[in-house]
């Protein structure tokens, strides 16, 4: 892991960073609150030495004063303390200690207890009980021994410690140290919420970021749709339905671009599981094919749970599998929506073999024959469930891989991209669905810094949908009574106005039965329209025809 890694996963994990910090400094200022208080007071005293050979202050007495020290806390000295201040042994709580300063002859005894005046009772108590029992000791030394006969007497050295600064009532407690404890709180909770962090990756089996899908999937990722409400109508749901329209624009533009050596004419689009959004993203790249003057078919490949005809708001009662069937022809089985360039095939009636329905070679030569006219998108069903999408993958010239950003567990898709793999099949790139607009490593940041212009153009898009179409219908010399059902306008006089209104009538009561024949040279001879959105010469020269149905240069 990288520094930079690092800092994307705190950036990342900064609520579990946050929750840690804020626990800990509570854990901290509650163990603060529970500890009882400690007040502190200090006595002072000083060492002198006794004995003709030994000066006060000298270093045998700091010495010999050193090695007094433990006995402050002994029972002689508790004694001693209890019977100079005329209270009972077992209300001396708190506890003492003594050391000598370093560097001077000055001895400092410390009295630790739950209250004030039982700190200043053991200080300047504990002193003085000290003193008396060091003096003690050293005249019991002194008294002891007698010299032999005829040896030379040295004088006995020996201290005393002379009490000094009493000690004065401690107003405020020592202990506990309340900030300590926070800031100690703060940064285990810190050090907690770090460790969750690590954990949460290391044990993390969904795909969080885009960075995993090119070890997993071994493809690029064509885009990055967000997480939006489609019935929303607020300025965030607003930005993201644009974002998410910008998103499938640069789908299509990559399927364009996905193959050097051959034409993509057929895509399917898939993920590894159901709920993952493969049907919403199928719907939405047909539709910016479509705006782009491509004439695409929309297939519901999924002949056990269709979503496509009910996501165009269309009937879905006989389609795909009554064509493979042989119950009835391409023709009525296609749908036009409401985009003149946008078809729909559904999936009919649920059969009761669709793995062997979608494996037929009526399947792969229905595709041959409707390539040639349409670009296919085909809405496939998930890979780990059935085996539907395995066998529709031999028949397509890529396909599309959903993955739900969050949702998605990278051994589903590791095991779906092995199944791919072993019929090699062509994964032409993933596009990663329910992306979150927040998390600017998802490469939304951009959006975030433009969301203005992203707003405005959200707010256009209704005002400008009928100067589209419109613009659609004159690029293409189409007339408008194709695209709705108003009634024609009025008729003018001449020949050229009624052949004008033949025209429109046989436009608004021609099928798509017409367009889509079922025999192979039905489908050769349909007019076919480029990626431009202009039919090819044989239709303008067909729609330049006068009103008796001959063409103007053949008559003339």
């Amino acid at each position: 892991m990288t520094v930079l890694d690092f800092l994307v996963l705190i950036r990342r994990g900064w609520f579990f960073l946050v929750l840690g910090l804020l626990f800990g400094a509570l854990g901290g200022f509650v163990t603060a609150q529970l500890t009882p208080p400690v007040y502190t007071a200090q006595a002072t005293g000083f060492i002198a030495g006794t004995g003709g050979a030994v000066i006060a202050g000298t270093n045998i007495a700091i010495d010999r004063a050193g090695a007094y020290m433990p006995l402050v806390d002994t029972a002689q000295v508790r004694e001693e303390i209890a019977k100079d201040a005329k209270v009972p042994l077992s209300k001396l709580n708190g506890s003492l200690s003594a050391q000598v300063v370093p560097g001077s002859t000055m001895v400092r005894v410390t009295a630790n207890a739950p209250d004030p005046q039982s700190a200043l009772r053991l200080a300047n108590g504990a002193l003085h009980a000290l003193a008396n029992v060091v003096a003690r000791i050293e005249d019991a030394a002194g008294a002891g021994a007698t010299p032999p006969p005829g040896s030379t007497v040295v004088p006995t050295e020996g201290i005393v410690i002379v009490p000094l600064d009493q000690a004065v009532a401690p107003k405020t407690p020592s202990a506990p140290d309340k900030r300590a404890l926070i800031l100690a709180g703060a940064l285990i909770g810190l050090a907690v919420g770090l460790l969750l962090v690590l954990l949460r990756r290391a044990l993390d089996v969904r795909v969080r970021a885009h960075t995993d899908v090119a070890a997993i999937v071994g493809a690029g990722v064509l885009g990055r749709v967000p997480r939006f409400d489609p019935e929303g109508h607020g300025k965030k749901d607003t930005i993201a339905r644009a974002v998410a329209h910008e998103a499938h624009r640069q789908i299509r533009t990559g399927l364009r671009f996905a193959s050097v050596d051959e034409e993509v004419r057929v895509v399917m689009v898939t993920s590894a599981n159901l709920g993952e959004g493969k049907s919403s993203t199928s719907r939405a790249l047909a539709r910016v094919l479509a705006e782009s003057g491509q004439r695409t078919l929309v297939i519901d490949g999924d002949l056990r749970r269709p979503t496509v005809a009910e996501g165009f708001e269309l009937d879905g009662t006989v389609g795909l599998s009554e064509v493979l069937s042989g119950q009835m022809p391409i023709g009525p089985a296609i749908r036009q929506t409401s985009d003149p360039n946008l078809f729909v095939l559904p999936a009919g009636g649920i059969p009761p073999n669709p793995s062997e329905m979608l494996g037929s070679t009526a399947f792969q030569r229905l595709l041959g024959e409707l390539r040639r006219d349409f670009f296919i998108v085909i809405d496939a069903p998930p890979v780990l469930p059935v085996t539907d999408a395995s066998v529709m993958s031999a028949f397509v010239d890529g396909l599309v891989f959903v993955i739900a950003m969050g949702r998605t567990r990278k051994t589903e898709v590791v095991e779906a991209r092995t199944q791919l793999s072993q019929i090699r099949a062509r994964i032409l790139g993933v596009v990663l669905n329910f992306v979150s607009m927040r998390n600017s490593a998802n490469g939304y940041g951009y959006y975030r810094k433009n969301s203005h212009y992203y707003a405005q153009t959200s707010r256009n898009d209704d005002a400008a949908g009928h100067d589209e179409v419109a613009a659609l219908i004159t690029e293409a010399e189409l007339s408008p009574a194709a695209f709705d059902g108003d009634a024609p306008a009025a008729e003018e006089s001449g020949a050229e106005d009624e052949g004008v209104n033949r025209e429109r009538r046989a436009g608004r009561s021609r099928t798509v039965s017409d367009d889509a024949a079922s025999s192979t040279r039905a489908t050769h001879a349909r007019p076919r329209v480029a990626q431009t959105g202009q039919r090819s010469t044989p239709v303008r020269a067909r729609r330049a025809k006068g009103a008796d149905g001959l063409d103007p240069d053949v008559s003339a």
